[in-house]
């Protein structure tokens, strides 16, 4: 039987197991929390983790778990030859105000599996998984070292694969499968930078929050001349800092020219005050958001958030921030950098995996650089694979569907296809590697 039918005939066969066990994996609300038990990153991300490791050894897959950070997937013990990493994730963001759908119910609803995290990144997980499962049940010999990376903390920081790799070091070449297909060869750099200013006596209380996992803060409480306001994330507010701050009718810093400066930051999108207001063909335009707003005592602390194209250093930008702090009298704090990656459309193993994928839906995409942060960029050779659509149009309401909002939708035929690609994306790479 040729691969293709062997692929047919797996997807077909497991088709519905495929379904269930990833609303089963919904189902487990791994929100990446600090709670009384010894897990680093909460009880409910160790619980799946117990159910991916379980699930592995049903297939016959060897599993490491390495202290609750993540799970380690091989096909067998002692592999040999270049080692290539898959890396996904089973944390999710916190679920949003407004879902339609129960976010943890993990049901079907027509062709689509409905739920926090499934498209981001349980249903991709789960593609990965049966893939890897498709080699052992076929018994298909793979010539290279193919592991699969299951993680627990890619929404709050990443740590869990920089542990993996401190132990067993970088591979050949790493995989994040988080995105779209075809391929993604790069993502932009990030720096987080902190200003602490005076506020002004108008300004009694300044809190923004929301989870740790949202890029920004989905509500900002305010008390100021003593009335007490709450501003949430809406379609007209999408930064209810900013909004605060830009709309307000008295000012809320003491010093007038900090305010001003301030202001000046938050409504400068594309990093020209700062002088960074980079430009790629392949990337686009900085860009800069306000995240957060705090008092803390007789101040209020800002957090903002820079996004460069990948021609850019982080190093240009912190010296640029630098600059700026000092002539306009701002006290800038780095408080996170991390650099992006990019990898030419040319690169062989980027060439390889969109000719895999174009080849299998007779199309012409290109690989694309993106905003969003990865586990690609924490390899040193690596880039993203699948497994979404990009040309796939969700019916549900404008704002629910996608990836971190309310709603999340996997639709069956797109993940069933993610594995069908992910099978042949690696057996493409194993017999690359081995020519």
């Amino acid at each position: 039987m040729e691969l293709r039918e062997q692929i047919a005939e797996y997807i077909e066969k497991k088709q519905y197991e495929i379904v269930s066990r990833t609303c089963d994996l919904v189902k487990i609300p791994s929100i990446n929390v600090e709670d009384d038990s010894d897990k680093p990153y909460g009880r409910q991300c160790a619980q799946a983790l117990d159910y991916l490791d379980d699930l592995c050894k049903e297939k016959n897959l060897v599993t490491r778990n390495l202290d609750y950070r993540c799970l380690e997937v091989k096909c067998s013990e002692n592999q040999t030859g270049k080692r290539l990493v898959i890396a996904t994730h089973a944390d999710v963001v916190a679920t949003e105000d407004d879902n339609i759908y129960p976010p943890f119910a993990g049901r079907v609803y027509g062709d689509y599996i409905i739920g926090r995290g499934v498209i981001d990144d349980k249903g991709p997980l789960m593609a990965c998984l049966y893939a890897m499962a498709f080699f052992k049940e076929y018994n298909i010999p793979l010539k290279n070292d193919i592991r699969l990376f299951f993680g627990s903390n890619e929404e709050c920081g990443m740590d869990d694969l920089q542990y993996y790799l401190d132990l067993e070091g970088q591979p050949d070449w790493g995989l994040s499968v988080d995105d779209d297909f075809p391929t993604v060869n790069g993502e932009r750099g990030l720096v987080h930078f902190s200003v602490t200013v005076p506020k002004s006596e108008h300004a009694d209380y300044i809190h923004s929050y929301g989870s740790k996992q949202r890029l920004i803060h989905d509500f900002c409480e305010t008390t100021i001349d003593g009335v007490n306001t709450v501003l949430g994330r809406s379609e007209k507010i999408k930064n209810p800092v900013l909004y605060t701050f830009t709309e307000s009718k008295v000012p809320l810093m003491k010093n007038p020219e900090d305010e001003k400066n301030i202001l000046a930051l938050m409504r400068d999108i594309e990093g020209k005050e700062i002088g960074i207001n980079f430009q790629d063909e392949v990337s686009g335009k900085t860009a800069v958001k306000v995240l957060s707003a705090q008092s803390v005592g007789e101040n209020i602390e800002f957090v903002f958030d820079i996004r460069i194209p990948v021609s850019r250093t982080t190093d240009e930008v912190v010296d640029s921030l630098k600059a700026y702090g000092e002539s306009h009298k701002l006290p800038i704090k780095i408080v996170k950098v991390s650099k992006g990656y990019f990898q030419p459309a040319d690169n062989p193993m980027v060439a390889l995996l969109t000719d895999v994928y174009n080849k299998e839906v007779n199309a012409n995409e290109k690989p694309y650089v993106m905003g969003a942060c990865t586990y690609a960029r924490v390899f040193e050779n690596g880039c993203g694979f699948g497994s979404g659509n990009p040309h796939e149009v969700k019916p549900l309401p404008k704002g629910h569907g996608a990836c971190h909002g309310p709603d999340e939708a996997h639709n069956i035929p797109v993940l069933l296809d993610a594995v069908k690609m992910l099978i042949l994306g690696i057996k493409a790479v194993d017999d690359f590697w081995s020519k």
